[in-house]
């Protein structure tokens, strides 16, 4: 039941609710814009998606798009109402916006992704946001929505029980109760309660394919969603959603690294000598082998190569074509007999080399190195002083898309060194950076700059992280940005203690980042006081509080 207002206390709200769409900025109800945005600030182009078609609110102008906020709803009878407030430029004042939804349920996520509206009123209109616009949709009955997290340029997918909705406003439900996940080596499946069947999903168009018997939850799907590649104890098995029929192929390894081909699923396979053979592993039960005696490997994720280090006696880096099979030697890349671990941005691959024996005594200096994956050409990156183990991290979403099968940006990826935790990361464009002890990379930044975010995450997402999260690195919130030439700048976000880094847009200009405080002990709130969003600097300058008591659910910067 909602709290009773005094009647005068009622007429002063309603007063100063007409000045403004947030309503008062008080302690329970503290919308509002605070600062202007500077001139010349500009975002990512505004042209909004939606339009005025199907229901669409209309665009933005030039330059900077459209927004939309959530906010609490000034209501004499009830203080838990989160409604949705639309500008038509982001850093528009409140009290030029438009109230499009009074009482919602909000699937949070990526901003720049499509996200789900649930309309709690008696009148229910359901809608997606998109860039800005509101898109009339209909969602399922009897379906909550929390979060969202990317699935392809087009489509995303919601927290808990999974819709998939796209930017034309479609939305999708793949089954009763059914819930969606990314595969740990690429792709999306969708499973439902109390079984280990499971479909996939098409990236393009968000389309669901049926659900099939598998022995395990998939660790890859293809990127039409159509192929599922399961582990049964040391055998690898895909199945064919359209008819369930599967193969398969033994002697493969959980954990193993791999990606769906053109004609099948790629990977390292065990021999009986207990050495590994890089393979494809086809539709139908063929197996291609393309390589043996490896070592470590990685592959992009359209499936069309991979880096693999192969041989026993003098191991050499080499790039496979997965489709061909023809292998290339690395140029440039020094022959040795230390470890190596890979990751693998987009056409780019960062190898660091650890010293022979770096777990044994003091730690020893390893190199890091880029690789053109297409030219076959490496270049020294980086030296770590100190580095006795290496672990890859996963890939992170960049520009609202999953670092998966099916995506033009893959984001940025990186390489973690024990004992210190620096991250050397690097970009689809090539870019490597070392940042901080703790940090992880975030976006690439014009100029050949990585951000960096502190040593915690917004995980809130658990379909896997989502474009842009980051979390901070103390209760300052601060951001680092590092160039390739190794030149850092430290990013105030002006966070209070208790806040954290939600989110992080970047602004076209190259020079801001919008960035999203939240509270730290209640990331799933509604919004107050301690939600702010704020312009912060890349030269390291002072932040500037945009607005208060909202959080940006959408916007087309």
């Amino acid at each position: 039941m909602g709290l009773r207002t005094p009647a005068a206390v009622v007429l002063a709200l309603l007063s100063l609710a007409a000045c403004s769409p947030g309503g008062p900025p008080g302690q329970e109800n503290p919308a509002a814009r605070v600062n202007p945005l500077p001139a010349g600030v500009e975002g990512h182009g505004g042209e909004g998606r939606g339009g005025e078609g199907r229901g669409g609110e209309g665009r933005g102008g030039e330059g900077r798009g459209a927004a939309v906020f959530l906010a609490r709803v000034p209501d004499e009878t009830r203080d838990d109402m989160l409604g949705l407030i639309r500008v038509g430029r982001f850093g528009d004042a409140l009290a030029k916006g438009t109230w499009v939804r009074r009482h919602v349920e909000v699937a949070l996520g990526d901003p720049a992704a499509p996200i789900a509206v649930r309309d709690l009123a008696g009148d229910p209109r359901d809608a997606v946001l998109v860039s800005g616009d509101v898109v009339d949709a209909t969602l399922p009955a009897h379906v909550f929505v929390e979060g969202t997290f990317p699935v392809g340029p087009t489509v995303s997918a919601t927290t808990g029980r999974c819709l998939l909705v796209r930017t034309d406003g479609r939305i999708e439900q793949p089954g009763p109760e059914a819930q969606c996940e990314r595969a740990p080596n690429g792709g999306v499946y969708w499973y439902g309660p109390g079984s280990t069947d499971a479909g996939g999903v098409d990236l393009r168009d968000g389309t669901a394919t049926p659900r099939t018997s598998v022995p395990a939850f998939p660790v890859a799907v293809s990127s039409d969603g159509r192929y599922l590649a399961s582990l049964r104890d040391d055998a690898l098995v895909i199945t064919d959603t359209r008819d369930g029929t599967a193969v398969t192929v033994d002697r493969s390894s959980r954990g193993a690294p791999g990606a769906f081909t053109g004609d099948g699923y790629a990977t390292t396979l065990r021999q009986d000598d207990g050495a590994s053979v890089l393979a494809v592993a086809g539709f139908h039960g063929k197996v291609r082998r393309l390589v043996d005696d490896v070592g470590p490997a990685a592959f992009t994720p359209d499936g069309r190569r991979a880096l693999v280090m192969a041989g026993r006696a003098r191991p050499r880096l080499v790039v496979a074509d997965l489709r061909t099979g023809t292998l290339t030697p690395v140029k440039g890349f020094p022959a040795g007999d230390g470890s190596v671990k890979i990751a693998v941005a987009g056409e780019h691959a960062l190898v660091a080399v650890l010293a022979r024996n770096a777990d044994i005594g003091d730690p020893k200096p390893a190199e890091v190195w880029e690789v053109d994956l297409r030219q076959a050409r490496a270049r020294r990156a980086v030296t770590i002083p100190r580095a006795r183990q290496a672990v890859p991290l996963p890939a992170t979403p960049a520009g609202g898309q999953p670092a998966g099968p099916g995506t033009a940006t893959p984001g940025v990826t990186g390489i973690r060194l024990a004992p210190d935790g620096v991250v050397v990361a690097l970009t689809s464009e090539g870019v490597t950076a070392a940042g901080p002890a703790g940090a992880f990379p975030v976006t690439a930044l014009p100029g050949r700059r990585i951000l960096f975010s502190g040593d915690t995450r917004d995980a809130g997402d658990s379909g896997g992280d989502s474009g842009g999260d980051s979390g901070d690195d103390g209760d300052d919130g601060s951001l680092t940005v590092v160039s390739e030439p190794g030149a850092a700048v430290r990013i105030a976000t002006g966070a209070r203690k208790g806040q954290a880094v939600a989110r992080v847009l970047p602004t076209a200009d190259g020079r801001h980042l919008i960035v999203s405080l939240r509270p730290r002990d209640s990331l799933r709130s509604g919004p107050g006081p301690d939600d702010e969003i704020v312009l912060a600097r890349l030269d390291g300058g002072a932040p500037l509080v945009l607005y208060r008591g909202v959080v940006l659910a959408s916007a087309g910067l």
